[in-house]
This record gives structure tokens, C-alpha cells and sequence, in this order.
């Protein structure tokens, strides 16, 4: 699943073998991809109806890359070739699918909200959002770590599609099981449709946090490191599974870590700039921060392995992992302090302990992907055949 490097295949499969290169030498090409996907993702997002339906979209489109990235974009690559014309018939694939999930999702949520006791329609269906679009996490964090973990093991010299089904078939039975323990069960009986905090339950929150410093882990050693250290462990599936207790193992215990930081760093320095919370409000807006953070850094770890294809490459592996991980580090950071500037020019309140930018950042990381994946970051690169 990695994609990064000066020559990046499209796919990686012997039986599509486009190849793209920067027009630009790094870091200018990383530079405009990462200033292309901002504008697309703050046009997008000033979408009517966009800051309601950003969280289901957005995570449902981040799944519908996963798929074409299971099946190469089978059978677009054999047709048409063009990265333009590839990323486009994906694209449009692709919105289709996010859309037929969010109405799948409005459906699931009457009949979860009944199950569950919750009279009112509309947040019964709100409720059912929460837990459907939990789907997304769970496939992004345990399926996503043990198919890229293990790149496809075994079905990896496979031809398409056969190799995209035999994934996509596995991916969904892990995402399942890891959505039926960790959030279906969390919906709230008691939610008001006025207060999103009150639709799930607390282990929903402490779950979903788990999910997105395991997809955090996952994607900063699978990507930016290069599978390092689990490549230690010698070959495939023991590198899968080295990789896959590890990565869950540091998402669990930074759920606690990042909490502690949130309460020690984090809310001093928002308290300096900010009327200080309701009480209690800070408990709630440090657990909120914990998974923000995490987001972040997931989409620092894209920009840093796709648009910089992990530049700079020049020193020994241990310098170079030591940069791109305090680049990581520092990118995520400005972006989650950044956010609550320009919060208030995208319909956002600026004030940290209030506003919830799940919505925007889930937009973001899709497009993020879907620039790097589908359009292979056309036009920033070109085709060499």
C-alpha cells in the first residue's frame, strides 16, 4: 500500500506498470501538493450542507479509497491509463459510494436508535451516524494494519481482481469484528439530539481514540519509516504480525499518554489564549483534543510520505527516521494549533474548548488520499511510461 519514493507505480502490480515522477525536485512538489489539497479541502468543505454530512462523507470516501486501493483501481488502469482520466472515473466512483454509505447510514440509525430505546427520529438517526460512521475507524485501523502490514499476504502475486477481492473480503471481516466490539455497543439511550457528546457512550470515545493512534502508528511505520522496525522481524506474515501487535499496543497506551499531555501542555496553553471553559468542560475537551491531535498527525504522516515521498533521503537510516519523524511531529502540531486560527473564516467558533473539527479533518484526509491514490498527485507529477 505504500506509495512513496521518486518513481511511484501505478499500481505496484506487475500488470499496470505506469510510472509518475515529480515535475518538481523536492520539496517544491510536496509544497504544491500539500497547498492543492488544503484549497480543495477548504472548497469542499464550504459546500452547503458540508458541515453536516463532512464526518459520514468523509470517512465513507476514506474507506471507498481503501477499496481502489485494494483493487489497484481495477479496472480503471487497464481502460484508460491517463492519471487524469484514472483519478476522475475514481473519483466520481468514489463520491458515488460516500454517498450511498451516509444514506445507508440514515437507514441503520432508525433501526439502532429503536433497538436501543430512542423514540425520536431524528436522533435516533444522529445516534446511528455516531456508530455506523464508526466503521470507518475500525477499517482504517485494524483491517488497514494488517493487510498493509503484511502486504497482502498471501494472496500479494495474485492478479487483479481476484487479489482485490480476497482483500476486500478479509478487510471487511476485520473491520467488523472490530466495529461490533469496540463501538456498536456504545450508542446512547439517553442522547439529546442538541448535544453530540451525549449520543455515544464514554467507551465509544476512549475507543475511538485507540483507533486513531493505531492508524497514527500503523501508518507512520508502514510509510514514513518504510516498515522499520518491523521489518526486523524477517519476512511476511511475521512482519505483519510483529507490526500489528505493535502498532496496537503504542495506540493503546498513547490514548493515556496523550491524555496526560493534554492535561499537563495542551490546556495551560489554550487557557492563556482562551476564556477558560464551563466546569467540567475541560474534561470533555482534552478527550476531544486526544483524537484531534491523533488526526493531525495522520494527515502529517500523508503529507510527509506521499507529497514529500519522504524527502530527505540523504543520511543514514537512523538520521533519516529521526528527521521525517520530528517533521511529522512538528507539521501535525502547527496544523492542530493552526486549525482554531483559520477556524473562524470556515464556520468554526476559534475557541478550542467548543468546536469539534472532526468533519473537516476526515474531509481532509480524504481528499488528501484521493489526490495521492486516485490522481496519483496529478498534475504535480506526470506519467513516464
Amino acid at each position: 500500500m505504500a506509495l512513496s519514493g521518486e518513481k511511484v507505480g501505478i499500481p505496484e502490480a506487475d500488470e499496470a506498470p505506469v510510472v509518475v515522477l515529480p515535475r518538481w525536485k523536492q520539496p517544491v512538489a510536496g509544497l504544491v501538493s500539500l497547498v492543492i489539497t488544503l484549497v480543495v479541502t477548504i472548497l469542499v468543505w464550504l459546500i452547503p450542507g458540508m458541515s453536516i454530512m463532512g464526518s459520514l462523507l468523509g470517512g465513507f470516501g476514506l474507506m471507498s479509497v481503501l477499496f481502489s486501493i485494494w483493487f489497484e483501481n481495477w479496472p480503471f488502469y487497464d481502460k484508460l491509463r491517463t492519471p487524469w482520466k484514472v483519478g476522475l472515473a475514481s473519483t466520481i466512483v468514489n463520491v458515488v459510494v460516500a454517498f450511498l454509505f451516509f444514506y445507508l447510514a440514515s437507514f441503520f440509525g432508525v433501526i439502532y436508535g429503536s433497538a436501543i430505546g430512542i423514540s425520536d427520529t431524528t436522533t435516533a438517526v444522529a445516534v446511528g451516524w455516531a456508530i455506523f460512521g464508526a466503521l470507518s475507524a475500525s477499517c482504517f485501523s485494524f483491517a488497514v494494519l494488517w493487510l498493509a502490514g503484511t502486504m497482502y499476504w498471501p494472496w500479494f502475486d495474485r492478479k487483479q481482481p481476484g487479489r482485490g477481492v480476497r482483500v476486500f473480503i478479509l478487510g471487511w471481516v476485520i473491520t467488523l469484528v472490530a466495529w461490533f466490539l469496540l463501538f456498536y455497543p456504545y450508542g446512547n439511550p439517553s442522547a439529546t439530539l442538541a448535544d453530540p457528546l451525549t449520543w455515544v457512550l464514554p467507551q465509544y470515545g476512549i475507543n475511538m481514540a485507540w483507533t486513531q493512534w493505531i492508524i497514527f502508528f500503523s501508518l507512520l511505520t508502514l510509510m514514513v519509516f518504510e516498515y522499520a522496525p518491523w521489518s526486523r522481524a524477517g519476512r511476511q506474515p511475521i512482519i505483519g504480525i510483529v507490526a500489528f501487535v505493535g502498532c496496537v499496543i503504542l495506540g493503546f497506551v498513547w490514548v493515556f499518554v496523550a491524555g496526560i499531555v493534554g492535561f499537563m501542555v495542551t490546556l495551560p496553553i489554550f487557557l492563556m489564549f482562551y476564556p477558560a471553559p464551563a466546569p467540567g468542560a475541560e474534561v470533555a475537551a482534552v478527550g476531544i483534543w486526544n483524537v484531534v491531535y491523533a488526526d493531525w498527525l495522520i494527515a502529517a504522516v500523508i503529507v510527509v510520505a506521499l507529497f514529500f515521498d519522504n524527502w530527505p533521503k540523504g543520511y543514514s537510516q537512523k538520521v533519516n527516521l529521526f528527521i521525517r519523524l520530528v517533521t511529522v511531529v512538528i507539521l501535525g502540531t502547527i496544523f492542530f494549533f493552526g486549525f482554531y486560527l483559520i477556524a473562524p473564516f470556515i464556520g468554526f467558533s476559534g475557541d478550542p474548548f467548543t468546536d469539534i473539527p472532526t468533519a473537516f479533518m476526515l474531509v481532509l484526509l480524504w481528499v488528501e488520499l484521493v489526490f495521492a491514490y486516485l490522481w496519483r498527485k496529478w498534475p504535480v507529477y506526470t506519467t513516464m511510461e
